[in-house]
């Protein structure tokens, strides 16, 4: 997570702050780096399920590390197609992984799933927010020791797999893929979820991702307040990562909750005041207290969603099961990145976030009428 969330903040400057792409060539940017994994992610999630998932973990976050150092050595010929290279690179190597390092948890914990998942987020993304002050240095340091800074962290992360104790194949026999689709199809609530984190990963991630490094940058970056741009881009990651990463230690105290999708349904709401707070263009210090609580939106609903998921998924289709998950939530930033970064052109930054309204209410309904997600009663509270 240190790796991610120092990564994510790069990409961004280099694309926005360094080179000063457009928000359609950055939004085209950023999906065809959230494209390149779509397939490896169902292809980790049956990988994760049919192997051994320590030692797969370890090689592919050791390959991982290599990516920064190739961007390090062609910095001097810096282009869009470089950066695009290394985000395509590291995030089909992540993805490989993911369904695995996510699928294990059950096995590894002692606690109930809900917390299980809430301490997995806690925990790295404190860490994420110490490894974003790295951000703060960019214009001093440059992007050549951020760059070894990032190779050390994924280097850290595949040594710390080490530690973990033998994970055999929780599934022995061949895989077929369809086993994946109908272990997930069979389940209502799982589909439900799958549908409704999709859309609003779209206008929640996506927007916040996609729309808002611009709105930093059309009104608030060369203001009032005393640091440079970069400085400014890193206040607004560490202001989401605080609001994402604290609501989610609040809820790992208030766990196990009996009514998750009663919360994340509400939620739905809360987001519309948080996209009109922001709309009105506030002061600065204002702005950041809403990213924050942009931040809590998001990490009180895919803490819930993705408890939810591993609670109802078979221990034998778990690891495919969240590999369509994380497809579904790659896919929502592809279409995210393409279609906001030319709303952000012909709309502006600020008005390219009030299609996220319109979607929090259809959401909302949705779940609350429709979906089973309201009524639905966590096994981890009994």
């Amino acid at each position: 997570m240190a790796a991610l969330s120092l990564q994510g903040l790069l990409i961004t400057w280099i694309l926005v702050g360094e080179l000063g792409e457009t928000p359609s060539v950055y939004g085209n940017s950023r999906a065809l780096i959230n494209a390149a994994p779509l397939v490896i992610l169902l292809i980790g999630g049956f990988a994760g399920d049919r192997f051994d998932a320590k030692r797969m973990l370890f090689v592919l976050t050791a390959l991982t590390a290599l990516a920064p150092v190739l961007l390090a050595l062609g910095l001097a010929d810096l282009n869009i197609w470089m950066v695009i290279a290394f985000g395509a690179a590291t995030t089909v190597l992540s993805s490989l992984a993911d369904p695995a390092r996510q699928g294990m948890i059950n096995r590894v914990s002692r606690l109930d799933v809900q917390r299980s998942i809430a301490l997995v987020t806690i925990v790295p993304s404190l860490v994420g927010i110490g490894a974003m002050g790295f951000g703060t240095q960019l214009e001093e340091f440059g992007l050549v020791p951020i760059l070894l800074v990032l190779s050390a962290f994924y280097l850290s992360s595949a040594l710390a797999v080490l530690g973990l104790p033998k994970l055999p194949p929780a599934q022995e026999e061949r895989v077929r893929v369809i086993d994946g689709f109908r272990a997930m199809f069979q389940i209502p609530l799982i589909r439900n979820l799958l549908g409704m984190n999709f859309v609003s990963a779209i206008f929640n991630a996506g927007g916040y991702m996609v729309v808002m490094p611009y709105v930093l940058m059309s009104h608030y970056a060369g203001g009032t307040l005393p640091i440079d741009d970069a400085s400014l881009f890193t206040a607004m990651f560490i202001a989401f990562t605080i609001g994402s990463t604290g609501s989610t230690i609040a809820l790992f105290w208030l766990m196990p909750l009996r009514n998750p999708g009663k919360i994340f349904i509400s939620l739905q709401l809360f987001r519309i005041i948080v996209i009109t707070g922001i709309w009105v263009q506030p002061n600065p210090w204002l702005f950041m207290v809403f990213v924050m609580m942009w931040g809590i939106n998001m990490g009180v609903n895919s803490t819930l969603i993705r408890s939810t998921i591993q609670e109802l998924a078979p221990p034998e289709h778990r690891s495919k099961i969240l590999g369509f998950y994380l497809f579904a939530f790659t896919l929502s930033g592809i279409l995210a990145a393409w279609v906001l970064g030319y709303l952000v052109e012909w709309l502006g930054a600020l008005n390219a976030l009030l299609p996220g309204i319109l979607i929090s209410i259809g959401l909302f309904l949705y779940g609350r009428y429709r979906s089973g997600y309201w009524e639905f009663r966590s096994p981890s509270a009994f």
